[in-house]
C-alpha cells in the first residue's frame, strides 16, 4: 500500500487545489451572470442559453471533483 505524502508536500498542494477550485467557481458564476445578461438582451436567439448550460456544467464538474478526489484519497 502506498504511503501518504508528508505534510510539507501535501499542504501546499492542497492549498493550490483549493485556490484553483475557488477561481473556477468564481469564473463559473461570472459566466452565469454574463449568460443571464445575454438572455436579457438577446432573448430571441439561442446563443446565450448554451453559455449558461456550459457554465452550470462546469460548476458541477468542479464541485464534484473535490468530492471524488476526497473519496479516492480516503483510506479504506
Amino acid at each position: 500500500m502506498a504511503k501518504p505524502l508528508p505534510a510539507d508536500v501535501s499542504a501546499p498542494l492542497l492549498q493550490v487545489l483549493g485556490w484553483a477550485g475557488w477561481i473556477v467557481c468564481v469564473l463559473c458564476i461570472a459566466r452565469i451572470l454574463w449568460a443571464a445578461a445575454l438572455l436579457a438582451f438577446r432573448s430571441h436567439r439561442d446563443d446565450s442559453v448554451e453559455g449558461l448550460f456550459g457554465a452550470v456544467i462546469g460548476g458541477v464538474v468542479v464541485g464534484s471533483a473535490g468530492l471524488i478526489a476526497g473519496a479516492l484519497y480516503a483510506p479504506l
